[in-house]
This record gives C-alpha cells, sequence and structure tokens, in this order.
C-alpha cells in the first residue's frame, strides 16, 4: 500500500449548494479496460458508507454500486455527510479510488457503469463466489425464530428493505428468488437493521469471504434492548 495515498485530503472544488455536492471517482466495472471507470454522482445518491478495515473504507450507491476509497471510515463519513461547503460544492476521489484501492483490497465487481463489457469480450478479472448466510429468522408479527441458511445468490436484492417490526425493532427484510423461509414465506426476516447487515455483507463480499455467520447478531430477542455483539471483523 501507498502511504501517502490515505493521507491525501480530498480536493473540493466550486461553490454551490449541499444539495447539489458531486463526488468524482474511479467505480470498480467488470469487464473495463484497467477494472475502473471515472464517475461523478451526488451525494443523495449515497446509501450508506461503512469500514472495510483501518485504511479502506467504502461507500455504496442506491443503485448498489459500491465504490472502496483509501480512507478511515470516519473521515469518509464526514466527507460524504457533512461536507465543508464553505469551500466548494465538490469532492474529487479520484487519487483514493480506483488502482489506490487494488494495492490493498480485492472489490467486488460490477457492470453497473459498462453495460456493453460483455460484447466487447473483456476477460473478467475476478469470479463472484456464492456467500452462505447464516441467521435467525423471525415469524413475521411473532416471536418466533428459527436458524436459516440462505446463499446470496438466492435473494432478490433490488428488494431488500429495512423494517420497523415496532416493539421488536428495526428489522431487515430479504424477499427470496426461489426457495421459501423456514415459515412458509417468501421473504424472511431478520432482527438486524438494514444498514448493519448490508455492512457486513458487503465486507464479507469485499474479502472474497464463501460464509457470513449472523446468527449472534439476529437471535436476539428483543433488538432496542439487547446490546448487539462484537463486530464481526
Amino acid at each position: 500500500m501507498n502511504p501517502g495515498l490515505s493521507s491525501k485530503l480530498p480536493k473540493v472544488f466550486t461553490m454551490g449548494n449541499a444539495d447539489d455536492l458531486i463526488i468524482t471517482a474511479f467505480a470498480p466495472v467488470e469487464g473495463a479496460s484497467g477494472d475502473w471507470r471515472q464517475i461523478a454522482f451526488k451525494a443523495s445518491a449515497v446509501d450508506y458508507v461503512f469500514q472495510v478495515d483501518n485504511d479502506i473504507s467504502a461507500m455504496t450507491l442506491k443503485n448498489g454500486v459500491t465504490i472502496p476509497v483509501v480512507m478511515s471510515f470516519e473521515r469518509l463519513r464526514q466527507t460524504v455527510y457533512q461536507p465543508d461547503m464553505s469551500t466548494g460544492s465538490g469532492i474529487d476521489l479520484t487519487l483514493i479510488t480506483g488502482n489506490a484501492v487494488r494495492e490493498v483490497q480485492a472489490v467486488r465487481l460490477s457492470t453497473k457503469f459498462n453495460p456493453v463489457a460483455e460484447a466487447e469480450g473483456a476477460k473478467l478479472p475476478m469470479v463472484n463466489k456464492p456467500l452462505k448466510i447464516a441467521v435467525f429468522v423471525r415469524q413475521s408479527e411473532q416471536q418466533n425464530f428459527q436458524m436459516f441458511f440462505i446463499s446470496d445468490d438466492r435473494i432478490d436484492w433490488a428488494k431488500v428493505e429495512g423494517v420497523d417490526q415496532a416493539k421488536n425493532g428495526k428489522a431487515t427484510k430479504l424477499a427470496l428468488l426461489y426457495d421459501k423461509g423456514p415459515f412458509g414465506e417468501t421473504s424472511i426476516m431478520i432482527d438486524m437493521p438494514r444498514p448493519a447487515f448490508m455492512e457486513l455483507y458487503n465486507k464479507a463480499k469485499m474479502e472474497g469471504a464463501t460464509e457470513l455467520d449472523l446468527r449472534d447478531w439476529t437471535r436476539r430477542r428483543d433488538p432496542d434492548k439487547t446490546p448487539k455483539p462484537p463486530s464481526l471483523g
């Protein structure tokens, strides 16, 4: 890893409004020359940010694309959600994304920014391995739980949503593509807030893991009062 990269400040330019803040970065692209494409998007397009390790964090856009950044989690969080608008309305992350990340972390690639990649016949440098997830599923509107294993390629990710179960707290609802859950539903409910679930899921994918054990997280009877378990990584 190039130690100088993590210390670089994002370049901010052009006066403007926080709602119009533009972020420029390199996004991982399956099949693209060099495996990256430079993109620009509004900060409002960011769904959430999460920590990968001490040197790398990432932001996931609302369309599902994850962009790793050579920056600590706290610094990236402030850059995206608490920008200093007195100096400009744009943030340039091109020096700490793309090939800068390649030096220290394998990434999950996406075709989002290169839809013609397959037509170009490009060789794919990475294989997206299925991830087996272990959870406890809560029966809808009940206090019944059952352990369940699901592969991430059998989840309809376009329909993953965060829900509020009232007295049972925040949860994540996962729609299933082919299977049914342990209680016969076409979707499963896990007692884990969506941002926390997606953070751990994306980190496991970026590290190339094949298993993700969330049973300690999702077996909590009262998510609002029972302390969450230690971080997985």
